[in-house]
């Protein structure tokens, strides 16, 4: 039992560092000199190109400028420590290194075919996969439709809740748009659960329609600023608008899986390709 926990502690950890490897890879050059430096460590540079590309990315979505630069820097110092340390020869850090290799290669040449598809649903797709699978958009939590935006500068958030204010929420994200320590995040359903602390759920609970919250740290250096769209209580079958875009992330999901399936048979068809399967 002592073995089986170590043995699998160790592959968490190569998993971990092969982790910072393509982590750190999307915002790590040893070359490009046309870009504005930001950070360098040793021989690795990010810059301010490479950073506006991955808070783009929605695996960095809400994320602060400030927090992915800091990440970065740690994800770099670790992964040369692992270097140093070997890891990278490692024959276990290899296998995963290999596998993970054909499976982003054969990931790049599924978006490549996707490419060349079209995976968009139609708004009649979209409004009949609703009508036929409402149960499964049943709200299982209060939810809440908002606009928000967050700030690492609590000025630059109090100066942004003023304007709105006096003006409107589209004009306020047009003037600060350009403002480094701001990400925005237009009309997103949030539910109860992921307000926190309970300082941001009792802020957001206790707008009106339409309203701007007060400037909410909701983490240290991390300001919200909110406005309410509407609530939604649990149970509820929320109307498609509000669901849109999970609908057509269902549809789009279910057409790329068809397409795929298509074009792996005839691949095997066209190539004549022999699949064994050998029984334990």
């Amino acid at each position: 039992m002592m073995n089986l926990a170590k043995r699998s502690n160790k592959q968490i950890n190569i998993a971990f560092v092969l982790y910072f490897v393509f982590i750190g890879a999307f915002g790590c050059s040893k070359n490009e000199k046309s870009d504005k430096y930001v950070i360098k460590v040793n021989d690795a540079v990010l810059t301010e190109e490479q950073i506006k590309l991955a808070l783009s990315d929605k695996r960095n979505s809400g994320k602060l400028r400030s927090e992915f630069i800091q990440e970065w820097i740690e994800k770099e110092i670790l992964f040369q420590e692992a270097v140093k340390n070997g890891i990278v020869d490692e024959k276990e850090f290899r296998s995963i290194m290999e596998q993970s290799k054909k499976e982003l290669a054969a990931s790049m040449f599924i978006n490549k075919i996707m490419d060349q598809e079209n995976t968009e649903p139609s708004e009649d797709e979209i409004q009949q996969y609703f009508e036929n699978n409402k149960n499964d958009f049943k709200l299982n939590d209060d939810m809440f439709r908002v606009n928000i935006v967050y700030f690492d500068n609590f000025d630059k958030a109090v100066q942004f809740r003023n304007t709105v204010i006096e003006t409107s929420w589209k004009n306020g994200l047009n003037m600060y748009r350009n403002v480094s320590s701001i990400i925005a995040e237009r009309d997103q359903l949030i539910s109860r659960y992921q307000l926190q602390p309970l300082t941001f759920l009792r802020g957001v609970s206790a707008l009106q329609k339409d309203e701007i919250s007060l400037v909410i740290e909701t983490e240290p250096a991390k300001f919200a600023v909110v406005q309410l769209l509407e609530k939604l209580g649990k149970d509820l079958i929320p109307p498609l608008e509000v669901v849109k875009e999970e609908v057509k992330t269902r549809l789009t999901i279910i057409k790329k899986k068809e397409i795929l399936k298509k074009y792996i048979d005839k691949l095997i068809v066209d190539h004549n390709l022999e699949i064994k399967r050998y029984s334990e």
